[in-house]
């Protein structure tokens, strides 16, 4: 997991992630990896418009943001 997010940190390609908040609550949010540190992931929430520190451990799963195209219709 580590080396896959360092890898979108370097290629600056935003992702889609599920995450289990301190909470309990599970949430979906795109970011942008800012920095892979041993058990945290430093980001760009685009939810919450800010940097974030999310634990390596409560992140459940994460996909590549498709790039996001709006198609003309004749």
């Amino acid at each position: 997991m580590h080396r896959l997010l360092s890898l979108y940190s370097q290629r600056q390609m935003p992702i889609e992630m599920i995450y289990l908040a301190k909470d309990g609550q599970i949430t979906q949010r795109e970011i942008s990896v800012l920095q892979v540190n041993g058990s945290t992931v430093v980001a760009f929430c685009h939810l919450r418009k800010m940097k974030r520190t999310f634990l390596m451990e409560n992140i459940l799963s994460f996909v590549p943001v498709k790039n996001k195209r709006s198609y003309i219709s004749l």
